[in-house]
C-alpha cells in the first residue's frame, strides 16, 4: 500500500511541483545515458573504491574531477576545483578536492603531485551543458502535450442564469453521463429548461476548448522524438525515428555517424590522457588501468565500421551498369 501511494503523490502535487519533477526526470535519463558511456578497468585493490558512476557524474556536472587518497576510505574520486594563483592560461597552480561527506584537501602543484590525479570532461575543460537545455526542450514539449490533450476535449459549459436552472442542466449533463436513456434528457413542457429555451435555439454555451487543435498533437510528439533524437546523434548513438525529409546516400549517412563520434571521442582521449599522467606518477598503482567506451559505444562503433566498410566496397566496385532495356514481343520492331 505505502508503494502505491508513492507512485500517487505526483497527482496530489501542485503544477508547479509536477514540472519540476518532469525537468529533474529527463534530467536523471539524459545524464544516466553519458553516465554510461565510459568504462574503467583499475585493477589494483587501493583503487577498489573509486566509483565510476560518480566519478563520471563529476566530470558531467562539473567539469573535472580528482582521484585522492581519503583520510579514511582509501583512494576515491571527488569534485575538484582550482585554487590560488592562476598561470597564462587562467588554471590555477594550486587544487581543492571536496568529498562528498565534507572532507576537504588542498594539494600544491596539482600537476606534478603523485598524491592526485586530475580528470578533465572535455578538451574545454568543461561540465556538460546538453544536459539541462535538452531537459528544459523535452519537459516543455510534454507540458504542450499535456494541454493539448486535455484541451482537445469537447466540452461546452452550459449557461445557467439561476439555480434551478443550473440543477436541471446539471442532472441532465448526470443522466448522459452515467448513459441514463429512460427520464435522462428527455423534458417536459413545464420544467425549467423547456421554459429557458423557448423562443430560442437552445441553451447558451461556452467552449473553452478547440477539437480541432487535437491535430497538433501528432507534431509535437514528432518533436520530442526529434529531440532525443537530436540528443543522442551529438554523442554518437543513432535512434530510430519516422521522419524522411529527403532521401540520403550511404556515403552522406557514414559522414553524419563520423561526426556524431567527434565528442565522445573528445570525451574518451581527456580520461585516457589522465591515466596516462597517473602512470607516469604512480606507476605501481595504476599499472593496468585502462578506460575504453562502455558496450553500447562500442557496439555503434562496430556498426560503424561496418557501414564504412560496405561503402568503400562500393567505390571499389564502381557504380551499377544500367540494365538493357527488354526487347519487344514480336521480334524487331518495325521502321517508321
Amino acid at each position: 500500500m505505502d508503494t502505491i501511494k508513492y507512485f500517487n503523490v505526483f497527482n496530489t502535487i501542485s503544477e508547479k511541483a509536477q514540472n519540476q519533477i518532469r525537468a529533474a526526470a529527463y534530467n536523471e535519463m539524459l545524464t544516466n545515458t553519458l553516465n554510461t558511456m565510459m568504462t574503467y578497468k583499475l585493477p589494483n585493490e587501493q583503487l577498489k573504491n573509486v566509483d565510476q558512476g560518480f566519478h563520471e557524474l563529476f566530470l558531467l556536472i562539473n567539469g573535472m574531477a580528482a582521484l585522492w587518497k581519503h583520510p579514511t576510505d582509501g583512494w576515491i574520486s571527488s569534485l575538484a576545483n582550482f585554487t590560488g594563483e592562476v598561470d597564462g592560461y587562467g588554471m590555477s597552480h594550486d587544487l581543492i578536492v571536496r568529498a562528498l561527506d565534507g572532507k576537504t584537501e588542498t594539494f600544491k602543484d596539482w600537476k606534478d603531485n603523485p598524491d592526485v590525479i586530475v580528470f578533465f570532461n572535455n578538451s574545454c575543460k568543461a561540465p556538460d551543458m546538453n544536459i539541462g537545455r535538452f531537459s528544459q526542450a523535452l519537459t516543455d514539449v510534454e507540458i504542450s502535450l499535456k494541454l493539448n490533450v486535455l484541451y482537445s476535449r469537447l466540452f461546452p459549459i452550459p449557461i445557467a442564469k439561476d439555480q434551478p436552472t443550473k440543477k436541471a442542466l446539471n442532472e441532465i449533463i448526470k443522466n448522459m453521463l452515467d448513459g441514463i436513456v429512460k427520464d435522462g434528457p428527455t423534458i417536459v413542457d413545464d420544467d425549467m429548461i423547456s421554459k429557458l429555451i423557448e423562443g430560442s435555439s437552445g441553451v447558451d454555451t461556452i467552449n473553452f476548448t478547440d477539437i480541432d487543435k487535437s491535430r497538433y498533437i501528432q507534431y509535437l510528439a514528432k518533436y520530442r522524438d526529434d529531440l532525443m533524437r537530436w540528443f543522442y546523434s551529438m554523442y554518437g548513438m543513432n535512434s530510430q525515428g519516422s521522419s524522411k525529409l529527403a532521401q540520403q546516400t550511404v556515403d552522406e549517412v557514414n559522414q553524419d555517424n563520423n561526426a556524431s563520434m567527434i565528442i565522445p571521442h573528445d570525451m574518451l582521449r581527456c580520461r585516457q590522457k589522465a591515466l596516462e599522467i597517473a602512470k607516469e606518477k604512480q606507476p605501481e598503482l595504476f599499472e593496468g588501468a585502462e578506460v575504453s567506451f562502455s558496450e553500447c559505444w562500442m557496439s555503434r562503433l562496430a556498426n560503424m565500421d561496418d557501414e564504412f566498410k560496405k561503402t568503400d566496397e562500393e567505390l571499389e566496385e564502381g557504380p551499377e551498369e544500367p540494365e538493357a532495356p527488354a526487347e519487344p514481343e514480336g521480334g524487331e520492331p518495325n521502321e517508321a
